[in-house]
């Protein structure tokens, strides 16, 4: 009964949006079951992940309690 009634929630609000990057976001979302689809990166993507890499080999890491502080006091900036 619960997953008929959330199935039907969903449904009810995909209907009555007009949002359109919501409905793509949804779309790229039920999609990802299909197991035979590949994500591509794109360039951009590619770039950030190469910068990344960069920057842990150099060491320039926080720790995820750094990374979290710095998060709150940007946020209660």
């Amino acid at each position: 009964m619960r997953t008929t009634h959330l199935k039907n929630s969903i449904i009810n609000k995909v209907l009555h949006t007009d949002d359109v990057h919501l409905l793509d976001y949804l779309n790229q979302i039920l999609s990802e079951g299909n197991a035979s689809e590949i994500y591509q990166l794109s360039d951009f993507e590619k770039s950030i992940i190469a910068e990344s890499k960069s920057d842990y080999m150099a060491g320039r890491i926080n720790s995820n309690e750094v990374v979290f502080s710095q998060n709150e006091e940007w946020l209660n900036e």
